[in-house]
């Protein structure tokens, strides 16, 4: 900890004498001494679930309603934040944005409306539940107490980068969309899981979507698979924001993430929840 010193004489200005006076904080050394060997988790019984938006939203009632269902019955037992993806929309003014050549933290704020949109659609779905719509900056510190109190908080997923979004490797779409957005949040509350509901049994090869269904059987299915061993293997696609492995390798608290095909099997999620492996593991190693 840091300790006030004063300049002489004793009318003199006070200073704080800490390790980090007068550093530059761009020092490799000096920013490897700031790791603590054990950091804060602000919530650690939270349960953070991505409801993606392309593969469950925008599906409609047919493919919403019952994963609701299942969430209703799991906050009983779980704490748990909601978090919602783009989806189609999302694309759509991408695409606009993409043609009228915007810049990538242009797009950053167009999309995130659209992620805002679904979770208002949640909250209101949710409202005689106890579903709660909350901003990125409002009341994170106050999770713990609404699903102690019977709440289901309901966030959207995109980061708040807005202008400052990162410049994309490639192109311009912005690379931090809600995938990022939910791994980070979770990251920082120190969650207790993070959980993807996606339309897919979880990460393959290739996505099953673009394959033949005569070709389906030879796609490699990754039960298991570490941060590190995602990115030697480069795939062209991914069922997650290939930004969150790169986030991921950084991670201080969160040690894995799952995948789960929420679609086809809401009771997934309960499993998920349990801590039972029903999907695609990803973890930090």
């Amino acid at each position: 900890m840091g300790k006030l010193i004063k300049e002489e004489p004793n009318t003199g200005r006070l200073h704080i004498d800490s390790p980090l006076m007068g550093e530059s904080l761009v020092s490799k050394e000096l920013l490897k001494r700031t790791e603590s060997k054990e950091y804060f988790r602000m919530h650690p019984d939270i349960n953070v679930i991505k409801i993606g938006g392309q593969s469950i939203m925008d599906r409609g009632r047919k493919a919403l309603l019952p994963i609701l269902e299942i969430l209703i019955k799991a906050k009983d037992k779980h704490k748990i934040l909601l978090m919602t993806g783009g989806g189609t929309r999302a694309r759509h003014v991408y695409n606009i944005g993409v043609d009228l050549g915007m810049p990538t933290g242009v797009l950053s704020k167009l999309g995130d409306k659209v992620s805002w949109q679904n979770a208002e659609m949640l909250s209101v779905l949710l409202a005689k539940h106890g579903g709660v719509k909350i901003g990125h900056g409002d009341n994170l510190e106050q999770l713990t107490m609404f699903c102690r109190l019977g709440y289901i908080p309901i966030t959207y997923g995109i980061p708040p980068y807005g202008f400052f979004e990162h410049p994309a490797e490639h192109g311009s779409i912005p690379p931090h969309r809600t995938d990022c957005g939910a791994f980070l949040l979770a990251e920082n509350i120190g969650a207790r899981s993070l959980i993807f509901l996606k339309d897919e049994k979880g990460l393959y090869d290739r996505d099953p979507k673009k394959v033949k269904e005569s070709e389906r059987a030879n796609l490699e299915f990754f039960e298991r698979i570490s941060t590190r061993e995602l990115l030697a293997l480069d795939l062209d696609d991914l069922i997650i924001e290939r930004a969150v492995l790169t986030l991921f390798q950084r991670s201080k608290c969160l040690k894995e993430l799952q995948i789960i095909d929420a679609l086809r099997h809401p009771d997934y999620i309960l499993d998920a929840l349990e801590g039972r492996h029903v999907g695609t593991i990803i973890y930090k190693d």
